[in-house]
């Protein structure tokens, strides 16, 4: 037997008493903003205890040859996980600045105009 909330499912949670009230539709369309935002470097170790790439000459001397390129050269596989989160990211962006972030030029000739 499992006696954690939410060990059932996310359902045990919202109907939980203790959240009688809550507003889901606001958590799940990602609208609330949380009671508190710990700062970023929260159980990371800062820039300057991890230091830089360019001071870290472990793998300075690695050189990429060509048949390590032919390995990569059709790969064409994107981790889904790290996709979505990348577009739920880019979303959240646009919506936070009110406006496209790449606005969509359809006169230029290339897909990807920067403006």
């Amino acid at each position: 037997e499992n006696k954690r909330l939410g060990s059932n499912g996310c359902e045990e949670i919202m109907t939980h008493p203790w959240f009688s009230g809550f507003n889901w539709e606001l958590v799940i369309c990602d609208r609330m903003k949380p009671p508190y935002r710990p700062p970023k470097d929260v159980n990371a170790a800062s820039q300057s205890e991890i230091g830089t790439f360019k001071k870290d000459n472990k793998y300075h001397d690695t050189v990429i040859e060509d048949k390590d390129r032919e390995i990569f050269e059709n790969w064409n596989w994107t981790n889904p996980h790290a996709y979505c989160a990348e577009v739920i990211e880019f979303l959240i962006c646009e919506r936070e600045k009110g406006e496209p972030l790449v606005p969509i030029n359809h006169n230029h000739p290339c897909c990807c105009c920067v403006s």
